[in-house]
């Protein structure tokens, strides 16, 4: 297949070619394939995925369904999906289709954030987060780490399978690679920036400014409201502590935002949404392991993971009073504070109750 002369990429390697052969072999005789991300998926987990569903239906000839876990909540993620057309199911698929093989995109067996039944064996695992050592039990498994995005993978597969992205899933592989990566700025391999060089002359930028700029429902204000109102500098960091979400990749979002603040290293987000106290971090130190900081926090009252620079947890808290609940965000708060040693800074509201003044708005 001709592929337009701006973008063009070398020919895919012969590794390349025998992953694909060995991913489609890892499905071959199947007559459904459920394609499962991780739980309120993000633009990177969603673009990888359908591309996935993509690749398996032109190539195997079997039909394919995308499932995710939680909801979909943040304007932008929401938007992505509208632009991509993308059709999915809920978590209860898998049951549905118990015996139908599943991949897991963007996520791994036993990660503690996805919805994969337990004792329920995956056949493909495509991920660039650190790898798990349940991984290993798939029967096929491509975990690079060292990749910006599970987007960025995805691409050399469907290179390697000769296959071309249509305008819609295009737009949403770049745009997943550029919300994964901060615009190539955060943890970026050369295969991220091959991959987007790749798809911008493919995409569809005004689709691109549609995602990037979706408007934002009120509860979003409301949200905001109270994390500035919350949050508190400890030097350079900055914590939110939220209360109850209205919807779960609340905590994400407002960890990035509050990133954005001069001066500021780390952002610790937490918040509660339904039976799930969620925290997440970002940090802009390349040499930082945030996920091990995060994971050494939750320890085993549940799930957590991330690379360098962003990490994430949750822990089921359906079983705790709201005191309690919010006595155990305080520890995870407290116990990462710790960790990256400004438990005894002095602590400040990042808005003065007297109001931000001269003094901060120089700030």
């Amino acid at each position: 297949m001709t592929e337009p002369e701006s973008g063009s990429v070398p020919a895919p390697t012969r590794e390349q070619t025998e992953r694909l052969s060995q991913l489609l072999d890892a499905v071959d005789g199947a007559d459904r394939l459920l394609v499962l991300t991780h739980d309120n998926p993000d633009p990177d987990a969603l673009a990888a995925a359908a591309s996935l569903a993509f690749l398996v239906r032109e190539e195997g000839k079997i039909a394919t369904t995308v499932v995710f876990g939680g909801i979909v909540g943040r304007a932008e993620n929401r938007a992505l999906i509208q632009e991509m057309g993308l059709e999915f199911r809920g978590a209860e698929a898998l049951e549905e289709a118990s015996a139908a093989p599943v991949a897991l995109v963007d996520t791994q067996p036993r990660a503690g954030n996805n919805s994969l039944p337990p004792g329920r064996i995956a056949s493909i695992v495509l991920d660039h987060h650190p790898r798990r050592s349940e991984t290993t039990a798939a029967t096929f498994e491509d975990v690079r780490p060292e990749y910006g995005a599970s987007c960025s993978l995805l691409v050399e597969y469907l290179r390697a399978a000769g296959l071309e992205p249509g305008s819609q899933l295009a737009t949403a592989l770049f745009y997943g690679i550029q919300s994964e990566t901060m615009d190539l700025g955060r943890e970026t391999s050369p295969a991220d920036i091959e991959a987007s060089m790749y798809l911008y002359p493919r995409s569809d930028p005004e689709a691109i400014s549609r995602i990037r700029h979706a408007r934002v429902p009120a509860g979003y204000f409301r949200s905001m409201h109270d994390a500035l109102a919350s949050a508190r500098r400890h030097g350079g960091v900055v914590t939110i502590p939220l209360g109850v979400l209205p919807y779960p990749d609340m905590v994400a979002e407002m960890a990035d935002l509050f990133m954005k603040m001069a001066g500021v290293e780390w952002a610790i987000a937490s918040g509660r949404h339904r039976d799930t106290l969620l925290l997440s971090v970002r940090t802009y130190d390349a040499s930082a392991h945030a996920g091990e900081l995060v994971q050494e926090a939750v320890g085993d009252r549940g799930s957590a993971g991330g690379h360098g620079t962003l990490a994430g947890g949750q822990v089921d808290v359906r079983q705790l009073s709201d005191d309690d609940v919010a006595a155990l965000q305080e520890k995870l708060i407290r116990d990462l504070l710790s960790s990256l040693g400004v438990a005894d800074e002095p602590l400040r509201p990042l808005v003065p109750e007297d109001g931000l003044g001269q003094k901060g708005a120089e700030e």
